[in-house]
């Protein structure tokens, strides 16, 4: 398996809920963009580091950070105008050659494991991308009440004894950029659920989340 595996990061300056949420402080007046790429740069793991941003913004923060930024379209920067498959296929074609993808999010700002999950992936031949599982032994209903991997009453099951289910996250995502292209999509039919833990899992999509991911990555590191 190549080892040229390069970290994408996607970035807006504008943010439909959390006001300027890449960029407000986080922690120690470091933003989720400044933990992402800090994050990146510590694990050791990556030929290059992009950035996709139509922002000149996080085109100066690139110098700072001596990482790579690929210019987006500002069409393809505003919200929901364009579904992400497009968006995923632009910002793919803005990449050099053909690497190994692994996409970086920093509204996962508690995820940080990318050099385990790189080397997991390469040591490996039987898959076609990775993606970042929370796994989960839950009972769940549907909207009228019934049970959806359990029957409720005398059935009702251990926890032990229910399958698992892998809930995906926005932690990590791996694949060869030519085969996302193909898929117009995050990973294929044939991926390695790499799972990650709870806290792990949290997702910066509004004031709470990121109030919540504030104050566990606070605790995580006072340990």
């Amino acid at each position: 398996m190549s080892k040229d595996f390069v970290a994408v990061v996607p970035v807006r300056e504008g943010s439909e809920r959390v006001t300027n949420k890449n960029f407000r402080p986080f922690h120690n007046n470091k933003s989720l963009f400044d933990l992402k790429i800090l994050q990146l740069k510590k694990n050791n793991v990556f030929d290059k580091i992009y950035v996709s941003s139509d922002s000149p913004k996080v085109e100066r923060l690139c110098k700072k950070f001596n990482i790579n930024f690929v210019k987006r379209h500002p069409k393809m920067c505003k919200g929901h105008l364009y579904p992400w498959p497009v968006v995923m296929t632009h910002i793919l074609d803005t990449i050099p050659g053909n690497p190994f993808i692994v996409w970086a999010l920093t509204t996962a700002p508690l995820f940080s494991r990318f050099k385990d999950a790189v080397n997991i992936f390469k040591s490996s031949n039987k898959f076609d991308s990775l993606v970042g599982v929370l796994p989960k032994k839950n009972f769940y209903l549907n909207k009228f009440g019934k049970g959806i991997n359990f029957n409720p009453g005398q059935w009702h099951p251990y926890s032990q004894e229910l399958e698992t289910y892998y809930e995906i996250t926005g932690s990590i995502y791996i694949a060869k950029k030519n085969n996302m292209l193909k898929w117009s999509y995050w990973f294929g039919t044939k991926p390695l659920l790499f799972e990650i833990m709870n806290d792990e899992a949290v997702d910066v999509d509004t004031k709470k989340d990121f109030d919540l991911a504030k104050k566990i990555y606070s605790l995580n590191n006072k340990k």
